[in-house]
């Protein structure tokens, strides 16, 4: 579990608990990945110390040590410095919501992504950018000008496509691990036992 629990009187405080050798080994800037992985880290991570730490000192801790990491792993301030502000807004946003608002959400996001189609493309750092897809996925088949969209689009039975949007999920390409420890579950050789005596 990553969660100290105190007790403090009749109250519980918690915080979040950090393996002392935790090195951290967050992906570096120069590393061959999409921009997106950093935004969600940072999000995911301060909504994370947001919901864990009852105490605003410690999320206020938590949060810097974390922006520190980042620093010290060669990422640029001016870079994370707006990442980590609209994620501390979004994870106040978050914390203000009732249960309900939060049901609400998830129902929208649900109809979305059932909205949704996937593109999978393996990432290069010199294809186009996953905007510049999705500015050819609108031009091109989605909104096409003087065209009908693909959403008021038939197929064969008569039914509206029901696509509206492109979610590109992106994969990384094979890295030294992937050559050098390969493993192969289906072909693990002799059971263990048969060893022994």
């Amino acid at each position: 579990m990553d969660l100290t629990l105190t007790l403090s009187g009749r109250t519980i405080q918690s915080t979040l608990f950090e393996k002392p050798q935790n090195l951290y080994l967050y992906l570096p800037p120069h590393s061959s990945h999409p921009k997106g992985p950093l935004q969600s880290l940072i999000y995911g991570n301060i909504l994370r110390i947001h919901r864990l730490c009852s105490s605003p000192r410690d999320v206020h801790k938590h949060t810097r040590s974390f922006f520190h990491r980042l620093i010290n792993h060669g990422h640029d301030n001016t870079i994370l410095t707006p990442l980590f502000r609209r994620a501390t807004n979004n994870a106040l946003t978050y914390m203000s919501c009732s249960k309900d608002e939060h049901d609400t959400h998830q129902q929208t996001k649900q109809s979305k992504t059932d909205h949704t189609i996937f593109l999978h493309l393996q990432y290069h750092p010199q294809d186009p950018t996953a905007r510049e897809l999705q500015q050819i996925w609108q031009e091109t088949i989605a909104t096409p000008p003087n065209d009908t969209p693909l959403s008021h689009l038939q197929n064969i039975d008569g039914i509206n496509i029901p696509v509206r949007s492109l979610t590109i999920a992106y994969s990384r390409p094979p890295n030294l691990r992937n050559q050098f420890s390969i493993r192969n579950i289906k072909n693990r050789g002799r059971a263990v036992s048969s060893y022994l005596p």
